[in-house]
């Protein structure tokens, strides 16, 4: 779609804290859109991924949301990377807690 911020968490097992923080903070509404899957025998996958897609939000809200995401209580924060796609060219890239 044109004209949209597609935006994506990925994190290490549930965070909901973090991602319900990041949504009230920001107004925004990411949602959990992975399933845990089997892969290689018993094993299960547990990456968690959480997104949505908006009307590009422009340049001080994407700052708005890159501070939530560094302040939100993330059991597992070295594991949390935001990626971010703005089709106005706001910012493209990703975010993690050691930028």
């Amino acid at each position: 779609m044109a004209n949209t911020t597609d935006l994506m968490i990925t994190v290490f097992d549930e965070e909901t804290a973090a991602i319900n923080f990041i949504n009230k903070e920001t107004q925004l509404d990411f949602k959990k859109y992975s399933v845990p899957a089997k892969c290689g025998g018993t094993k299960v996958v547990i990456f968690e991924v959480y997104g949505t897609c908006q009307r590009c939000i422009g340049e001080e809200r994407i700052d708005m949301l890159i501070t939530a995401f560094k302040k939100a209580p993330f059991s597992f924060p070295e594991w949390a990377i935001l990626f971010i796609d703005d089709d106005n060219g706001a910012y493209s890239g990703t975010v993690t807690f050691n930028t």
